[in-house]
């Protein structure tokens, strides 16, 4: 049913369309028609606002058309009498557009519904004219109402000169809206135009073929109560509300702190083209970092682009809309920022068809390909600081890249802050857990916030579930996304006094420490399980670091330079993090140049040595096969400490630490002792429930020496 002050709408319009058209042309009839079928929908609109005077208003303008249709059927049967029929409905349509011009002016005391008034605050938050204002508002009516839906497309409909059957009435092919309105093609042309305020303000959307449609949040406007008068709510919806807090992201370091001063600057001075990029892979908390940055300014973040109007998936141009009526109505807005996520999705031209997923072209569609120079643009001219995510800033035009004012990348936080994300989640989930559990799981898993969020919600679904539930839900989605980790802590009864070396390794660990310097290098070799790596996670313990562990597999790829990148993203996120680099299997990764037979066996070398000269942080590769290091290698590392096997006097007292039993005899003959070994002895021993048993205990350390390769054989039948 019409508002009052959309039936004054109709027929301001209807009058309007009368003073323009000609009498014989199609849309003539076709509009008599329509104000005939509607003439009781238009009476509806005014019951109440002057009762019958509107009903005999509308009656007249209903008799004047049904002459008119009575008059153009005569004429069609009598063409003799062509003249005089002709200057009969000349006089009808000259009547009609009479009453409807004095039906029209009479009901200009109707005020402005709910949506005209929101439209209009629009209006003058974006700095629209006047006939701007009425082009939207007609669309808006347009899309909203049936029945003046039917206006545009039934009487302008017909084929008649330059316009053809099939076109839609809100098509600027039409003349339906400049007749409409009550202004000239060339003015709605004009105020349609890409570059024209209205369509780059994001009101108005106009295709390839012609076709207007209105922004879809702008149907908003029309169906909330009364009561809300201010537009801004209705359109941008509600603030985004942070879950994590400002420390939880105290693993950026400056790069936070130079981002928060960068927006905030941005705000108080109404700085234009204010671009923040945020990348990283999925659930690095990407989007909860603009949020929480948000909190910490104290003002609003708006979302856009991520649904359309019924919430689905929007298209590209609707996003795009969303975006530029995002930026046009915190034109004004001192205390508001945006945000766009998935910012590659906007500028890819790549097809979303599910035909697409099995390598099979999809349906042909008319689509736009992103515009360089549009985007470009719309990034320098923004008047509302923009954060923008992606996963991958690669698939980034570089053009776009270099208009951002400032780039975070967002890795995996450190276990420090994925222990405070566990430990909130378990309380807010009411898991019981301790300070404790919640650094295991930080330490066990390289889960995300955004996995470590969702295990911990799926487990509250439960009836009974408890922390075990929550190990085992992270578990299932670690070994997906391929999370799933090693203990990076200090392993379980480690004591440098254990290993063999001739660095007293406990007084090193405590110079290091002393010094306060973190600018050096260590190379430890020596067999497997002599306590490399055990050493340096309690040299970073010692030193308050936390530790980035990379093997050589986790490198190296099959993609030229690919390696290369790797490494220097491995020493980025080191240098970023504060934490302490260790390279596992660095033979693999320092390999002797003399040897080389490929580019990139050289390459890789050269790329791991420019890093280590330039590191700032402590860093140390571990290697079993020292010979076969670059030479040149040798001399980057401040510390080389060769590591043996176990003596007698180190294997006896690690026998005594961990078993709390006197060492048997045979103990000492054992000359590959190491004491990852004793760990295995251990392992096995609970299982077999021989813990108290010494002997057992020497044969299984035993086993172990036995199963290492290159181990002396005894040669013939005695043993």
């Amino acid at each position: 049913m019409l508002t009052p002050y959309e039936s004054r709408l109709g027929l301001l319009w209807i009058a309007n369309a009368a003073s323009r058209i000609r009498w014989r042309r199609p849309e003539a009839a076709s509009l008599a028609e329509w104000v005939a079928e509607n003439a009781e929908v238009l009476e509806a609109g005014l019951a109440g606002r002057g009762g019958g005077i509107h009903a005999a208003v509308i009656a007249e303008i209903a008799g004047e058309c049904e002459d008119l249709l009575t008059n153009r059927r005569r004429l069609a049967h009598a063409e003799q009498a062509e003249e005089d029929s002709g200057k009969s409905g000349r006089q009808v349509w000259q009547r009609l557009g009479t009453a409807l011009r004095r039906a029209s002016d009479a009901k200009q005391a109707i005020k402005p519904d709910a949506t005209a008034l929101r439209l209009r605050q629009l209006a003058h938050i974006t700095r629209l004219e006047n006939t701007d204002l009425q082009i939207v508002e007609m669309l808006l009516r347009y899309q909203t109402q049936p029945a003046l839906e039917s206006l545009l497309d039934n009487v302008y409909s017909s084929e008649s000169g330059s316009f053809s059957r099939g076109v839609s009435g809100q098509s600027l092919k039409s003349a339906a809206f400049a007749d409409l309105l009550g202004i000239s093609r060339n003015t709605l042309l004009s105020r349609c135009a890409p570059d024209a305020p209205l369509v780059r303000s994001g009101l108005l959307a106009v295709d390839d073929d012609g076709d207007m449609s209105v922004a879809s949040r702008l149907r908003r406007l029309g169906s909330a109560p009364d009561e809300q008068a201010d537009p801004l709510p209705l359109l941008l919806g509600a603030p985004a509300q942070a879950e994590l807090q400002w420390q939880d992201f105290d693993h950026l370091g400056q790069r936070r702190a130079d981002v928060e001063g960068i927006v905030r600057g941005a705000l108080s001075k109404r700085a234009k083209g204010v671009n923040v990029l945020l990348y990283g892979p999925p659930g690095t908390g990407k989007t909860e970092f603009a949020r929480t940055l948000a909190a910490r300014l104290g003002v609003a973040l708006f979302s856009v682009g991520e649904t359309d109007e019924t919430g689905d998936e929007p298209s590209r141009s609707e996003r795009l809309a969303d975006l530029k009526l995002g930026q046009s109505l915190l034109r004004r807005e001192a205390g508001a920022m945006l945000l766009f996520d998935e910012m590659d999705d906007l500028l890819s031209q790549g097809s979303s068809s599910p035909f697409s997923l099995f390598g099979f072209p999809g349906p042909r569609r008319r689509t736009r390909a992103p515009s360089r120079l549009f985007m470009n643009r719309l990034l320098e001219e923004n008047p509302a600081p923009t954060l923008w995510t992606v996963n991958e800033a690669s698939s980034i035009d570089r053009a776009i890249l270099r208009r951002m004012m400032f780039a975070i990348e967002l890795r995996q936080p450190p276990p420090s802050v994925r222990q405070r994300i566990w430990a909130r989640q378990l309380e807010r989930n009411g898991i019981q857990a301790s300070p404790e559990d919640a650094r295991e799981l930080a330490y066990e898993f390289d889960a995300t916030p955004g996995v470590a969020a969702g295990a911990v919600s799926a487990v509250a679904l439960l009836r009974d579930g408890d922390l075990g539930a929550v190990r085992r839900g992270v578990q299932s989605l670690s070994r997906l996304l391929g999370c799933e980790k090693a203990c990076q802590g200090v392993p379980k009864g480690f004591n440098p006094a254990f290993m063999r070396s001739e660095e007293d390794l406990e007084a090193l660990a405590d110079r290091l420490c002393a010094t306060g310097k973190q600018r050096f290098s260590l190379c430890l070799q020596g067999p497997p399980g002599t306590g490399k790596s055990a050493w340096i996670r309690y040299l970073a313990d010692r030193l308050g670091l936390e530790v980035t562990q990379k093997r050589a597999s986790d490198l190296m790829s099959m993609w030229v330079g690919q390696t290369e990148k790797n490494i220097a993203r491995a020493f980025r996120e080191a240098a970023d993090d504060g934490s302490f680099l260790v390279f596992d299997e660095a033979d693999s990764l320092l390999a002797d140049r003399s040897g080389a037979q490929r580019n990139w066996e050289i390459s890789q070398v050269n790329e791991m040595l420019t890093w280590m000269e330039r590191h700032p942080l402590p860093f140390a590769c571990t290697t079993n096969l020292i010979e076969k290091l670059d030479p040149a290698t040798l001399r980057r590392f401040v510390f080389k400490i060769s590591v043996g096997y176990m003596d007698a006097s180190r294997a006896n007292a690690m026998f005594r630490a961990w078993f709390d039993l006197p060492p048997p005899a045979a103990l000492s003959s054992l000359q590959t002792l190491t004491p990852g070994d004793f760990a295995v002895a251990r392992q096995k021993a609970e299982i077999l429930g021989q813990l108290d048993n010494p002997s057992a205990l020497y044969t299984l350390l035993k086993a172990e020496c036995e199963a290492k390769p290159n181990q002396p054989r005894a040669i013939g039948f005695v043993h």
